[in-house]
């Protein structure tokens, strides 16, 4: 036990705080802190100086848990870390010794993008990887349809799309929270990515399937009520809504598209109108049931 106070006292990284990878699921993410926290509690320990240290594990591994656990955090934390995370010490005895690895013939290197690259250069190079991932997915093969959209978006972070497929690749998985962030990430680059706005969960976590198909925000009938929500939020006034609404009549665009193009609003405006939107008709239905 002293050893693995230890452990997590020296150790930054939170998945490693927690002895998980970084594709951990919730579930593994929840029972590796159920598991150190019947290690690190303070209680366990009589010694003055062992229940000090025990202290300070129990708050980094409360920290790990309350960072990982959600899907919005996570992805942030995410950001912040390499993508190549050394194996944590549980998985050490099943990596085969160094000769082995060397009989095993090497892996072909990705195309990656230098570093000084041009902008139309990484892009093009992203998108090979975004259009590699949607044919590993065709085919079924997840991981390397997940592997390729992680990649697209390590070249190039805001492309709505590639965000919204990793999701959706994610999600068929079974890897619900991180999915549901990745489609909020698409949400917040791209407001009307449909395919974020068809799977993605305003409250991520809990058991429901309805999401943003029940906003019917495409069609003009709930345009007025997201105007509203756009103007208790601050980001909007009402003689521009009448303006929007007005030319919305006579073009047969989206409210939120219009919006946007007359520089009303910004697309993130508009990603928070829509999930506010949401929060607020699933609470009335959990009223109603």
């Amino acid at each position: 036990m002293l050893a693995e106070l230890d452990r997590i006292l020296k150790e930054e990284n939170l998945f490693l705080i927690l002895n998980i990878g970084i594709d951990a699921t919730t579930d593994e993410v929840r029972s590796a802190y159920k598991k150190l926290v019947r290690v690190t509690h303070p209680d366990r320990y009589q010694e003055e100086t062992l229940k000090k240290k025990a202290e300070a594990a129990f708050k980094r591994v409360g920290v790990a848990f309350d960072t990982l656990q959600d899907p919005l955090m996570r992805k942030t934390y995410e950001r912040t870390v390499e993508h190549k995370m050394t194996p944590p010490a549980s998985a050490k005895s099943t990596t085969s010794s160094p000769s082995q690895q060397s009989s095993r013939p090497a892996a072909p290197k990705k195309p990656q993008a230098a570093p000084g690259a041009s902008e139309s250069v990484k892009r093009e190079q992203a998108d090979k990887h975004y259009q590699a991932g949607k044919e590993f997915e065709r085919k079924n093969l997840l991981e390397e349809a997940i592997r390729e959209y992680k990649e697209a978006i390590r070249i190039i972070n805001d492309v709505a799309k590639y965000h919204s497929y990793l999701a959706f690749a994610l999600d068929r998985k079974g890897w619900t929270g991180y999915a549901q962030a990745e489609f909020k990430v698409a949400l917040h680059f791209d407001p009307t990515d449909r395919l974020a706005l068809k799977h993605y969960i305003p409250t991520a976590g809990k058991q429901s399937s309805k999401g943003f198909k029940w906003l019917g925000f495409l069609k003009s009938g709930d345009s007025t009520r997201l105007g509203d929500i756009l103007i208790k939020l601050g980001h909007l006034d009402k003689s521009q809504l009448q303006m929007a609404l007005k030319q919305q009549g006579d073009e047969k665009l989206l409210l939120g598209e219009i919006l946007i193009r007359k520089r009303f609003i910004k697309p993130e405006h508009l990603a928070q109108a829509l999930i506010h939107q949401a929060e607020v008709l699933e609470k009335q239905e959990q009223e109603k049931g």
